[in-house]
């Protein structure tokens, strides 16, 4: 048989598993008045059943007992996967105290760890074991904060979970295919019920559920990724690249206004593309594209090589701050509103030094795109068989950084990007990048800097670094020009 009519076989039947127990746990919690009543830090507007991910689990541990043989491997992900099933059904139950779900999700990489999940057996065993551990916490915390709106947890997660069936089928990982089907039709059958329309939730039993399946299903021997050390990380984190990002800009947003970052509310990535104006809909189907393109560029990469995967991670990073920046602005709750939290008593407040903070931001942003540029023009001059982020860039790079300074381009926020924004631009990027070059030519440091090389260089950096603030400036029309057509 065809693998991929097997693995279709698979998907199929745990879809109709995980579709029965899924409606089947929605009557019970119906009946039972399981429900979710409406809160104003969460999304629904009316009641709704609860213990979703009742129906996942049941379908996820059903296929994995009846596809996959009785290995260590399909021992460990099953074992620990109810372990961390049971926390969240509990944790549904009566608010589990956050400290005691870390400990058990840490308990669970440790035991992953012990069975032969591993990001690479090149490293030294204890700095794979942290890395899985942290792994494992912040997947399944990542995929727990995700679940903020109708089928964008359980979407991202099927589209992720496709990502590493063929990831697993392209290195001949048979066992970590197979599970990845079966994760995938469990994730599929609770969805329809979900999406667009949720008429069940599936709780913290379903989140720890899928991020735990999906953290250990990105973990593999080392052995197929340990052509080098940046691509062990490539492949996992741009295969889970949208719920990274939505904690990581969550975190920070609430960081910044004074909130606790364990603390809930209305203000995800999802949340203020609807307060834009886009429909739930639309702005679960962009993420998940965001997701979908996520995951094709770790397949292409891994098909096409690794030299310039540092350069497409970077774009992708770029794509993700813009969108984060745009995002940031956008109000997503009433003035005097804003749940507060336990930070704000260290005197956090975000409108007083937002314009700040942004900016510091985009210092951050432009130094990789500067980086980027410079080794782009770089990338004909060195040899071939270096990898990407060449050390001739440093210098060149913070010449450029340091003359971007100097000409006062971060006195402007990129809403004030015009004609004599984008002149200081060129100027400080043509003096930033001679400068750096001539100290590289008198230290001995990279490539002859020809009067070629350096105008390519300049060209570049200047492009990229407009470039950025034309993009966000775009994207921001866009989205907005989008929201009220649609809203």
């Amino acid at each position: 048989m065809p693998d991929a009519l097997r693995f279709a076989i698979v998907i199929v039947q745990t879809f109709g598993v995980a579709a029965a127990a899924t409606w089947l746990v929605r009557s019970v919690a119906r009946r039972r008045k399981w429900l979710a009543p409406p809160r104003p830090d969460r999304w629904h507007r009316e009641p709704t059943a609860l213990h979703g991910g009742v129906g996942i689990f049941l379908a996820f541990s059903l296929g994995l007992l009846w596809h996959l043989p009785p290995t260590p491997f399909m021992g460990a992900l099953l074992g620990v996967t109810t372990v961390m099933f049971l926390t969240g059904l509990v944790d549904d139950a009566m608010d589990i105290r956050p400290q005691t779900k870390v400990v058990l999700q840490i308990a669970g990489g440790l035991l992953l760890y012990a069975a032969d999940f591993h990001f690479n057996d090149a490293f030294p065993w204890w700095m794979d074991m942290g890395i899985v551990v942290f792994w494992v916490v912040a997947v399944t915390n990542a995929m727990n904060l995700l679940d903020n709106m109708n089928g964008l947890a359980a979407g991202t997660a099927v589209i992720a979970g496709l990502s590493r069936l063929m990831l697993h089928h392209q290195v001949g990982n048979a066992d970590g295919a197979l599970a990845s089907a079966v994760f995938v039709g469990a994730v599929l059958g609770f969805l329809v019920f979900n999406f667009p329309r949720a008429s069940i939730f599936m709780g913290d039993g379903g989140s720890f559920t899928i991020g735990f399946a999906l953290a250990a299903l990105n973990l593999t021997s080392g052995q197929a990724y340990s052509k080098t050390a940046f691509s062990i990380f490539v492949f996992p984190v741009l295969a889970l690249a949208l719920p990274i990002f939505d904690t990581a800009f969550v975190s920070m947003m609430r960081y910044f206004s004074g909130r606790a970052i364990s603390q809930g509310g209305r203000d995800h990535t999802s949340h203020r593309l609807v307060a834009i104006g886009l429909s739930e809909t639309t702005a679960v189907v962009i993420l998940w594209g965001i997701s979908a393109a996520a995951g094709a560029i770790a397949y292409l990469l891994y098909n096409l090589g690794f030299n310039y995967a540092l350069f497409v991670a970077a774009i992708l990073l770029l794509g993700l701050a813009l969108l984060g920046i745009v995002l940031s602005r956008v109000k997503v709750y009433e003035e005097g509103a804003e749940p507060d939290g336990p930070a704000a008593a260290f005197g956090f407040t975000l409108p007083g030094e937002l314009v700040y903070k942004r900016q510091i931001l985009w210092v951050l942003l432009d130094a990789v795109t500067v980086v980027l540029a410079i080794n782009v023009s770089l990338a004909q001059a060195i040899p071939a068989d270096r990898t990407a982020a060449a050390p001739e860039s440093v210098l060149p790079a913070a010449a450029a950084m340091v003359a971007l300074l100097a000409v006062g381009l971060y006195r402007w926020d990129w809403v004030h990007f015009g004609v004599g924004v984008a002149a200081r631009i060129w100027a400080g990027s043509l003096l930033g990048v001679a400068m750096g070059a001539w100290v590289a030519g008198l230290t001995g440091t990279g490539p002859s800097w020809s009067v070629t090389l350096v105008g390519a260089a300049w060209v570049l950096v200047a492009a990229s670094v407009c470039g950025t603030r034309i993009a966000i400036r775009a994207l921001d029309r866009w989205l907005h020009r989008w929201g009220g057509v649609r809203g």
